[in-house]
């Protein structure tokens, strides 16, 4: 297998874990806290749902555009860069349902398939540095790489979904009156 054809059934396989993830919250999950402290459950999928299709403008930056990840440290800083990112998943996921976050995942998803689609291995080679505001996504990175974040990303905070959902599971579990001999 290439390492296009491993990095697409990567970036399919994580689409189908969304999907299934999303499938298995009830509705009530959407607005609990998520272990992410800036974000709630629901927030957090939508967040998730959003990472692929804002990717598109990365690949254009270290294909046409390299120097703008130089500059951009310079002229936005890391805070702010974290300020946006927690304030318009906020408001992006202000009027959430399953329906929507299946929804935004599929656009995000066909956006970076179809770019993804445009490049081939030697693209995936070209590289720029990127700053260090996300230790999933910094330093010198590669195209394979990015295309690999996607499922870092998920990873990354599907694992906040879950450490919640168990969390508050075992809490569940231990107000519970005990049976005694």
């Amino acid at each position: 297998m290439t390492n296009k054809a491993a990095l697409l059934h990567e970036i399919e396989e994580t689409r189908k874990r969304f999907h299934q993830l999303l499938d298995s919250l009830p509705d009530e999950a959407f607005g609990q806290p998520s272990s992410n402290p800036a974000w709630t459950i629901g927030e957090l999928l939508y967040h998730m749902s959003i990472a692929p299709k804002l990717m598109v403008a990365d690949v254009a930056i270290v294909l046409k555009r390299p120097f703008l990840l130089t500059l951009l440290p310079k002229l936005f800083p890391e805070r702010l860069f974290h300020w946006l990112n927690a304030r318009l998943t906020r408001f992006g996921a202000r009027n959430l349902n399953r329906q929507f976050l299946a929804d935004e995942y599929d656009k995000a998803h066909e956006r970076i398939r179809q770019t993804f689609h445009r490049l081939d291995e030697a693209d995936l080679q070209k590289s720029v540095r990127y700053p260090n505001w996300d230790p999933l996504l910094a330093g010198d990175v590669t195209l394979a790489y990015l295309f690999g974040y996607i499922k870092r990303h998920f990873d990354s905070h599907a694992a906040d979904i879950y450490f919640q959902e168990t969390t508050e599971d075992i809490s569940q579990q231990a107000s519970k009156p005990h049976d005694t001999i």
